[in-house]
């Protein structure tokens, strides 16, 4: 028995009973915004909290402003923010359900189990110690195991519904299963003994999924997966085709298995492009009807750049030159008093380094969390040292309206050279002059218009970004033909 539960502090109490119920006709919410799936209104929209942490009040409030906007869909997974954003979804759902703001059985609630990672990892690494391991766990790499073993799963399912504070969760998926087949390529295991291990264990794993749904604990189950839309003839490939016949097989045409998702976005096309057994896959969920969610609308990897970020907006401005240059000139100055030390890393002097190559966004914020931040945590503490409270006080304020500014430098510049592919697109699609205003919003709209039936996922951490997508609940959606959307641009 393991003494202490590193989740513990995560927990809710009671569980609030109820799941998402099936529409009414005539309800609040119908519009372009919104579809029907197995008799159930969802948005096209959903609010995607792989970044979100419970501590950050920003996040809190853009989940809040998502939900009173009309997003009613939540994708969430067991080891994003540690298990921190399964607990703050929780938490702003328990207030609203308290106050009435919204009732349980308006929200569909996604969230996947199978990284074994962070606290995740202690838990493991205790059980292993007490001989009560976990079995079939994929030990990928330092840092990072995998497993999707009944045992595990089971474990996982109920300390999510702790996290969330709900009996029943809505769709449980497996969260990249495909971890397995990258381990097995990457060891010289032959593809086909590969792939039937693999099937094998998603089928042990479809097993327990329906007990949990028998029992209440689930209203639907599927699979994420980064592989859904590679072609076939590839290792890691996983196969939706294949999956439907297991769970077929496990409990006949009324199965629980209705939720796939998988990454989709002008640069990764694959979705309309590549076919499992003949079909696409938009065309085996239309088929089966299933739910199909699309993540990763934006962060997109292209062939030979790595991840673009698919994010631009014809007005935007750079902040000007001599703002960052007088901020970081401040800053300068309130050091100079200290004690010599060539080797302190300024953030002028961070920035002069290394500035010009940060290409995106997200890589900032990697070199920030990782390098930057620990560096000028230690000056505020030497300024603290040597000059007082005032003036740690007086340098934080510097950094802190210093380094919004330089985030907004990398994020047009890294921006501009996709003002080509938002005024084709525009040209393209909407001659009549009803583009949204910024590529982000327009991938969004184009997807939701791809998949006729299914949400996109959006990481929405900041209030900005939820108003970036709202006018999807205001205005029709495009036609898009299938035949020529994406880079590749599908030929039939």
């Amino acid at each position: 028995m393991i003494s202490t539960d590193p989740f513990q502090t995560l927990y809710r109490e009671p569980l609030h009973e109820g799941k998402k119920e099936k529409f009414s006709v005539g309800k609040k919410g119908e519009g372009s915004g919104y579809f029907l799936f197995r008799e159930i209104r969802l948005s096209r929209i959903a609010f995607g909290g792989y970044r979100i942490g419970l501590e950050d009040q920003e996040h809190k409030e853009a989940l809040q402003f998502a939900l009173r906007s009309g997003v009613n869909v939540i994708d969430v997974s067991a080891n994003y923010g540690d298990g921190e954003a399964e607990s703050l979804v929780g938490k702003v759902l328990d207030e609203n359900f308290k106050k009435r703001q919204l009732h349980r059985k308006e929200i569909f609630l996604v969230t996947k189990a199978g990284y074994i990672q962070g606290r995740n990892m202690k838990l493991v690494e205790s059980k292993e110690k007490e001989k009560d391991q976990f079995p079939e766990i994929t030990y990928y790499q330092p840092g990072c195991y995998h497993c999707i073993s009944p045992e595990f799963l089971e474990d996982q399912l109920e300390r999510s519904r702790k996290r969330l504070g709900l009996s029943t969760i809505d769709a449980f998926l497996l969260h990249n299963p495909e971890y397995f087949l990258s381990y097995s390529e990457k060891n010289g295991v032959p593809k086909e003994e590969a792939q039937a291990e693999y099937y094998r264990r998603i089928k042990d794993a479809f097993q327990f999924l329906e007990k949990a749904r028998k029992d209440g604990k689930i209203q639907f189950y599927g699979i994420s997966s980064n592989t859904f839309p590679l072609p076939e003839e590839e290792y890691t490939h996983t196969s939706l085709s294949k999956c439907l016949q297991i769970a077929e097989k496990i409990a006949g045409k009324e199965n629980g298995f209705a939720v796939v998702q998988f990454p989709a976005n002008w640069y990764e096309d694959g979705f309309l492009r590549n076919r499992d057994q003949g079909k696409t896959l938009l065309a085996i969920c239309s088929n089966f009807d299933l739910l199909p969610l699309i993540n990763r609308p934006l962060n997109s990897f292209q062939a030979g750049k790595g991840m673009v970020r698919l994010s631009y907006t014809p007005q935007s401005q750079a902040p000007e030159q001599s703002k960052i240059l007088q901020i970081l000139e401040l800053e300068s100055s309130l050091l100079e008093p200290l004690s010599p030390d060539p080797n302190r890393n300024s953030l002028s002097k961070l920035w002069q380094t290394y500035g010009e190559k940060v290409r995106s966004e997200e890589q900032f914020q990697v070199l920030l969390q990782k390098s930057w931040i620990p560096s000028l945590r230690g000056i505020i503490d030497e300024v603290y040292s040597e000059k007082g409270k005032e003036s740690a006080e007086e340098y934080l304020r510097v950094l802190n309206t210093a380094l919004p500014l330089l985030e907004e430098q990398i994020r047009i510049r890294s921006s501009e050279n996709l003002s080509g592919l938002y005024e084709s697109l525009v040209s393209k699609y909407h001659p009549n002059g009803d583009a949204p205003e910024s590529l982000s919003s327009l991938m969004v709209f184009h997807l939701a218009s791809l998949l006729e039936k299914g949400a996109v996922l959006l990481g929405m951490r900041k209030r900005k970004y939820v108003r970036d997508i709202l006018p999807i609940f205001k205005k029709q959606l495009p036609e898009i033909p299938r035949s020529g959307w994406g880079e590749n641009g599908i030929r039939s």
